[in-house]
């Protein structure tokens, strides 16, 4: 079995080293950070994650979502609560309590062998089941984040929040753009106005713009808005958000 280590804590990846060292694995790397962790999958293509869930910036439920194929078996470990813990159950998710102890992880190798045995049993991370999750686990961010994941090259990379200027969706893929460059996110769009909600506002059902890029917003008489950015550039907002737009452009 090759296993990919990811936690922050650099304790916390010794201390799974040496109880590794007990089984018959193969430790094939180590991540020290979400992003890291993604590169490093991409790159050993491990049979099993070690995956710490509370992570700076990147989480470890963001990693899941994103672990290239074929997906590894994802075990999370996490120092929350066994009654936080039930949200992972019910997702049929496999998890590890910290700290961890030699028992435990037999316990979770020996159900990873079983289920790698009938690959259709891994449970892949949606972005709704993460969302179900971290609410579970009360992780709700009240600040936005900084930077966001998005796709470069043959991977990813973090893009900071103040660089876009806006999200467009089309065609079912949402890009984040930043002057006249284009990025591809792996978010929908509602996931990111959840996520960024102080800091954009969702003017149609495929368009979320910077609130600080923002000039002012004028009626057009019928119920709609119309927003005009600092660049000049003038964007329609539909009768149904207009409210809420000025709304945010008021906090």
């Amino acid at each position: 079995m090759r296993v990919l280590i990811v936690d922050d804590e650099s304790a916390a990846r010794q201390r799974l080293t040496r109880l590794l060292s007990a089984f018959d694995v193969e430790i094939v790397g180590e991540a020290a950070d979400g992003l890291a962790a993604l590169e490093v999958a991409e790159r050993s293509r491990p049979d099993v994650v070690l995956l710490d869930i509370e992570m700076p910036e990147v989480s470890g439920l963001d990693v899941a979502r994103r672990l290239p194929e074929p997906r590894p078996l994802v075990i999370f470990q996490t120092a929350f609560d066994q009654y936080a813990l039930d949200a992972f159950e019910r997702e049929a998710l496999d998890f590890l309590l910290k700290p961890v102890t030699r028992e435990r992880l037999a316990h979770a190798l020996d159900r990873a062998t079983r289920r790698l045995s009938e690959r259709a049993q891994i449970v892949r991370v949606t972005e709704d089941m993460a969302a179900r999750l971290e609410t579970s686990l009360g992780r709700r961010a009240s600040r936005p984040p900084r930077r966001l994941l998005v796709r470069h090259q043959s991977g990813h990379r973090l893009l900071p929040v103040a660089d876009i200027d806006r999200f467009v969706a089309e065609d079912g893929v949402v890009y984040a753009v930043t002057g006249r460059t284009r990025h591809l996110a792996d978010d929908s769009l509602d996931e990111l106005e959840r996520r960024l909600a102080a800091a954009f506002a969702r003017i149609s059902r495929s368009d979320l713009v910077a609130i600080d890029r923002v000039d002012r917003i004028a009626s057009n008489g019928d119920g709609s808005a119309t927003l005009v950015l600092k660049d000049g550039s003038e964007w329609r907002v539909s009768r149904r958000r207009a409210a809420a737009v000025r709304a945010s452009l008021e906090r």
